[in-house]
């Protein structure tokens, strides 16, 4: 696979296709810390290609187990949090928050709340959905 040794995580995330971002998403059970780099900036990136928003959720499950840096944590927390803000997010974005909320328990519900009273509908509601599975679990 071309990607997975990056040396340069600068590389066009546009061009990678299905197969591709599939393969990358499965490098990180290796824990690479080249793979897990390149993965961090491709969540990061602000792409809309074919099975990118399938990708970025796949590979925020599985960056979940993986070791990331504390710049890497800032980083992606930042990301996933002013993307709920925004409103500027597609399907399967829950897994970007559950990794948020893994990252950063407590800035992520803070984020959440303020969030939750967005005008746009879909930033409450997945705001809300965030909030409550926090809530559920603090109750178990």
């Amino acid at each position: 696979m071309k990607h997975a040794n990056v040396s340069n995580v600068a590389t066009d995330f546009g061009t990678l296709s299905k197969q591709e971002l599939r393969a990358l998403a499965d490098k990180l059970l290796d824990q690479d810390p080249g793979v897990i780099d390149y993965c961090v900036e491709f969540v990061m990136a602000e792409t809309k290609g074919l099975w990118h928003g399938r990708a970025r959720a796949m590979m925020c499950r599985r960056l979940k187990h993986c070791q990331l840096g504390t710049e890497q944590q800032e980083r992606l927390s930042e990301c996933i949090l002013n993307r709920l803000s925004s409103g500027n997010f597609s399907e399967q974005f829950k897994d970007q928050l559950r990794l948020a909320l893994q990252i950063d328990e407590r800035h992520t519900l803070t984020a959440c709340q303020l969030a939750s009273s967005s005008n746009t509908s879909h930033v409450r509601r997945y705001s809300q959905w965030a909030l409550s599975i926090q809530h559920a679990r603090s109750e178990a």
